[in-house]
């Protein structure tokens, strides 16, 4: 639910380096090799920069809490062209079922039997506990809790009885709670190591864990975190009985150490290098869509990107398929509209922007520019996507005497020069970490959230912001999809941006282990692997 600038899940996202060894420093640190029964070596560029589910906000943090602790309901499977992949549809996590009603309200239905690794049961209370700790300490991922539920909204039935009331209607509130942030945390272990304060982070939550999950925390150093089965889950014992978590910060030597099996899976390997990778000798790729939107942002706030006429000459200029496939190396999903294809409510909105020069040409002319203009374009920095579609894109709009002038900033400063008006012409991508259009649209169109709200394309319009907003209190489907879709079609007419493709979730891994799924918004779950 955030610019992907901006630390957050997903593992092309989360950028923390740390100073690392040669190749052999890290084969010779592993604790076990990767042929050893049961045990799952990942490779990532960096830490965690805390696996406490109430603060952790990038994917490096995320991956561990999604395995250590559990959510009330969790992500579904599906098969997609043959293959058996991850879904969004809301399945069975702590809560075996759960009733919707028609103010938003979700009464859930825990299971009896699960318990936390040191064998506390959990029940209603703790859900309670949890959730209110979330909204009190108020750390960065809270706002995803803090928006639709207060504490008031939080009901205990009884002991596996919970009712969650939104403070306000929220078409989207059940879908909260497959987040990693409303995770169920033990009261009594929070309580015996520094508790709950308000606006406050726990220390000592950052950096140890106790959940219901499959999976353990045994060891954690500035190298590697350790975990292992958890022999009180009260679900089926994982295959994986240990999981390391190596850091590497280095893409190319987590490619040699994937290369050497002396590593099962790698998280940073950049595109451009995939198609050694998957020649490799006992490696294969894993790839499903995930619920990502690159684009590319013109920001209306200034001139000539205030001009519809300019706008849309640059849509027709572009070839999208040549920029994805030559950026992407194959695995972006070209996009027609500003939320992706596996989001509820997407229609190909943008689809009549094909290449066309001739009216690009004309539409430059009417606007003023016959003779051609100069505009100031900006993408991070370190970011060979975003560089391979600077380049491409400057030669395109050369065709019609657009003269673009590149240039790449640091990750840390995009989002502020960006918010604040400084180029023209950006780009930029948001990862929807609901799913949802809502997650997707609030934040990049609403006309109160232009600049440093999350629109930075500074786009004013009255009629796709009551759309958007309206469409998030309605609880029946067909009558939301109609305003989303006028709204899309607004957004496309209004040449808003460039929709350039859904990245996928790629994730190399060695052919000895077996039942990877791969989830649209970048999660990873160990227990559902195995290895042979």
């Amino acid at each position: 639910m955030e610019h992907k600038t901006k630390i957050l899940i997903g593992v092309v996202i989360a950028v923390i380096l740390v100073v690392g060894g040669s190749l052999g420093y890290y084969e010779a640190t592993h604790k076990a090799p990767v042929n050893n029964a049961h045990t799952l070596i990942l490779a990532t560029s960096a830490p965690p920069t805390s696996i406490d589910p109430a603060v952790a906000y990038d994917s490096n943090s995320v991956i561990i809490t999604d395995q250590i602790y559990q959510t009330l309901i969790t992500y579904g499977n599906t098969t997609y062209n043959g293959e058996h992949v991850g879904s969004l549809t809301p399945a069975p996590g702590l809560a075996t079922s759960w009733e919707q009603f028609s103010n938003g309200s979700v009464l859930f239905n825990l299971t009896h039997n699960a318990k936390f690794s040191n064998g506390d049961p959990v029940n209603a209370s703790d859900v309670q506990f949890s959730l209110n700790r979330v909204i009190t300490m108020d750390q960065g991922p809270a706002f995803h809790v803090a928006a639709f539920l207060n504490s008031s909204g939080i009901h205990v039935l009884n002991t596996y009885q919970v009712l969650l009331v939104p403070s306000h209607k929220y078409a989207f509130f059940l879908n909260l709670f497959q987040l990693w942030v409303t995770s169920v945390v033990d009261p009594n272990y929070v309580n015996a190591h520094g508790g709950v304060q308000k606006d406050t982070v726990n220390t000592y939550m950052a950096d140890h864990a106790m959940g219901s999950g499959p999976y353990n925390l045994t060891s954690y150093t500035s190298t590697e975190l350790v975990l292992t089965a958890n022999q009180n889950y009260w679900g089926p014992q994982p295959n994986i009985t240990k999981f390391i978590y190596e850091i590497v910060p280095d893409p190319s030597t987590q490619q040699l150490l994937l290369q050497k099996h002396s590593i099962n899976m790698a998280l940073n390997i950049p595109f451009d290098e995939m198609s050694t990778v998957k020649n490799y000798s006992g490696v294969k790729i894993e790839t499903v869509g995930t619920s990502s939107e690159y684009y590319i942002g013109f920001d209306e706030n200034v001139s000539p990107m205030n001009n519809l006429d300019v706008r849309q000459a640059i849509e027709y200029a572009v070839n999208r398929p040549n920029i994805v496939q030559y950026s992407t190396f194959g695995y972006g999903i070209p996009l027609q509209s500003v939320i992706a294809p596996s989001v509820e409510s997407y229609i190909p909105a943008f689809q009549n922007y094909t290449q066309n020069l001739t009216k690009a040409k004309q539409l430059l002319a009417d606007a003023g520019y016959s003779h051609g203009l100069t505009i100031y374009y900006n993408y991070t920095s370190g970011d060979p996507v975003g560089s391979a579609i600077a380049t491409i894109l400057q030669s395109e709009l050369a065709n019609i005497s657009i003269t673009l002038k590149l240039d790449s900033i640091t990750a840390n400063t995009f989002n502020t020069e960006v918010a604040t008006g400084h180029y023209e012409m950006f780009y930029d991508a948001w990862v929807n970490l609901l799913a949802t259009p809502d997650d997707g649209m609030r934040a990049l169109f609403l006309n109160t959230s232009m600049g440093l709200g999350g629109n930075y394309n500074f786009f004013n319009n009255s009629t796709v912001s009551s759309d958007i907003l309206n469409a998030a209190t309605i609880i029946n489907q067909t009558q939301r999809d109609a305003l989303y879709h006028n709204a899309q079609d607004i957004l496309a007419q209004q040449a808003v941006e460039i929709p350039l493709f859904n990245e996928e979730n790629v994730v190399p891994v060695t052919s000895n282990v077996h039942g990877v799924i791969a989830y649209p918004t970048f999660d990873v779950f160990v227990a559902n692997m195995q290895i042979s």
